[in-house]
């Protein structure tokens, strides 16, 4: 280790990232010689190509694949150990924070957690990403992410969580459908077309696995990737939309929506705040997942 310079793990991750050695230099602002000249010296340390240009694209090899999962989390880990040794101070710090959201409860978190940050630092740099579930434990190992909310998820011993609320399905309507007036029947459920909101082109949502579990099926016509749009849609047809409540709430606020309970008792939602074991004592991430569990309390 005395004979490598920590500094090419920082190269080799970006490039891994990027896939590509120019975004890489622009990502590090170093030149594209810099970064060639690093990965010609990484290449030399493992004895291997660790990656190769397929069209306009680096791709790693074998090798980068099996050792990427730990430089990310080493490097995560050097910089909280940083973060550490520095005082955090909400009003000159410029961090740039990133939190994943499940779909459904962005628009009942972000809008306040946004207030209550912007207020309290306005330097700060805020971003909230869209990530496939399977891949939330390892972005938050590697620093990609900082925080996740989601649903209630398999335990991992390196992810920390706390439950933030607990939420429950119900089913929006435009105020003009012409089967539903005051309430909403199993049988009227069953026999509309319905809208799914879902980052997949295809599978069930959570409410198709517990209706399955029933022996109840219902007709999915239309998915779409964002809550408000499908709100927006069933505002101006004649669809179903089953919801959390929370944004249900929101949402009937500014769209000419009905709200009814869902005709069939589910589960609830028990919505969960994640982060890395890595970044519990971390100052920046404690002040983040406090002003988080804020919005919460004041939405």
């Amino acid at each position: 280790m005395t004979k490598v310079d920590l500094n090419l793990f920082t190269v080799f991750e970006a490039i891994y990232r990027e896939k590509s050695i120019t975004k890489a230099a622009s990502s590090l602002n170093l030149s594209q010689p810099a970064v060639s000249h690093s990965l010609a010296k990484l290449r030399t340390h493992f004895n291997d190509k660790l990656f190769v240009r397929q069209g306009d694209q680096m791709c790693p090899t074998a090798v980068a694949n099996n050792v990427i999962d730990d430089v990310q989390a080493a490097l995560q880990q050097l910089h909280i150990s940083l973060s550490k040794a520095q005082i955090f101070d909400e009003n000159t710090t410029s961090r740039h924070f990133k939190i994943a959201f499940h779909s459904t409860v962005e628009s009942s978190y972000f809008p306040k957690l946004t207030q209550l940050i912007l207020q309290a630092a306005p330097q700060v740099k805020l971003t909230s990403v869209r990530t496939v579930r399977h891949d939330l434990y390892k972005k938050l190992t590697n620093g990609e992410i900082d925080l996740a909310v989601d649903v209630l998820l398999p335990p991992n011993p390196d992810i920390c969580h706390c439950a933030l609320e607990q939420d429950k399905l119900v089913v929006i309507t435009s105020k003009n459908h012409q089967s539903i007036k005051h309430k909403l029947s199993l049988p009227t459920y069953l026999s509309q077309k319905h809208l799914l909101v879902s980052s997949r082109a295809q599978g069930s949502s959570i409410e198709d696995f517990e209706l399955g579990r029933l022996g109840i099926q219902r007709e999915v016509s239309l998915r779409c990737q964002h809550l408000f749009s499908a709100s927006q849609i069933v505002a101006n047809s004649q669809m179903l939309l089953t919801i959390p409540q929370s944004a249900a709430r929101l949402f009937s606020k500014i769209l000419p929506i009905a709200i009814y309970p869902l005709p069939v008792k589910l589960p609830a939602i028990d919505i969960h705040l994640y982060w890395h074991k890595n970044a519990e004592q971390d100052p920046a991430n404690k002040w983040l997942r406090e002003k988080l569990l804020l919005a919460v309390n004041e939405k």
